[in-house]
């Protein structure tokens, strides 16, 4: 009696040795047909659309949806760099505050005199500094992209390329002029590319260039009227030994900030004059 229980078990036990591997083996062989399967479905693709088209179809970009992101990138590297030197890529006439060179926006050298404008047209000159710094290399990104197209069997023309900034209510605006077109049996063509990134950009340029008026006219700016007239906005007036003057400017909400320089006389007793 006792040999026969202890077959009962080896037998019980090989047998769920056995069915347990058994469907080991079918989990096995499904998951080997759905990996099958879907290296079927990924061949098939690439003969009928090609590479190019496949990765665009897994990474959502296109050749110009590529132009456009390398654009807002550089575009925003230059307005980071923008921001913090008084809008200008390679300060002059500048005072260096916290390891920054914040570029004179309005400047006099004597004592006791109203300081001159050195960038009346502010916002155009910020959009000239955007495009010097983001041209070349928006015009690199287009050349990779043309060489990664021609590699992949595509016809492809580029024109010259030309980079316009400007800056709007809210953004900044960037045009590529240059002709560019790609295809394989029919071709698309574009004319310009146009993007644009988010930034108070333009405002930081209008506000600026109004607190400059009054710097230049009375030495001096009320930064509270500003700030009751734009809720958002923060103006801070931090002054320095030399007679000089560090305005930021910053977005309560967005936290972008804007920072310049001044030097002018100083206001005599009784503050700004009527």
């Amino acid at each position: 009696m006792v040999k026969n229980k202890s077959n009962k078990k080896g037998n019980s036990r090989f047998e769920f040795l056995f069915n347990d591997n058994l469907v080991n083996s079918k989990r096995s062989q499904v998951t080997i047909f759905i990996i099958l399967a879907v290296a079927i479905v990924v061949v098939l693709v690439f003969l009928f659309i090609g590479k190019d088209n496949l990765t665009s179809l897994f990474t959502g970009k296109t050749p110009i949806q590529q132009i456009q992101d390398c654009s807002q990138t550089y575009t925003q590297e230059a307005i980071d760099k923008l921001s913090l030197q008084g809008g200008s890529l390679n300060p002059e006439l500048f005072y260096l505050y916290q390891d920054n060179k914040i570029e004179y926006l309005c400047y006099i050298e004597e004592n006791y005199k109203p300081c001159v404008m050195q960038k009346p047209l502010l916002k155009q000159s910020i959009e000239k500094e955007i495009e010097k710094y983001a041209s070349p290399k928006i015009k690199g990104c287009i050349e990779g992209v043309k060489a990664n197209l021609e590699k992949d069997g595509y016809a492809v023309s580029l024109g010259q390329v030309n980079v316009d900034a400007e800056l709007v209510p809210n953004n900044v605006l960037i045009n590529i002029q240059s002709d560019f077109g790609f295809g394989k049996d029919t071709k698309e063509s574009y004319k310009s590319i146009k993007t644009d990134i988010s930034s108070g950009l333009y405002e930081f340029a209008m506000i600026t260039s109004s607190i400059l008026n009054w710097e230049a006219r009375y030495g001096d700016s009320e930064t509270v009227i500003y700030m009751t007239y734009y809720p958002t906005l923060k103006v801070e007036k931090k002054k320095q030994g030399d007679g000089s003057v560090i305005y930021i400017l910053t977005d309560r909400n967005t936290k972008e900030t804007f920072m310049f320089a001044s030097r002018s006389y100083e206001l005599p007793a009784g503050g700004i004059p009527s």
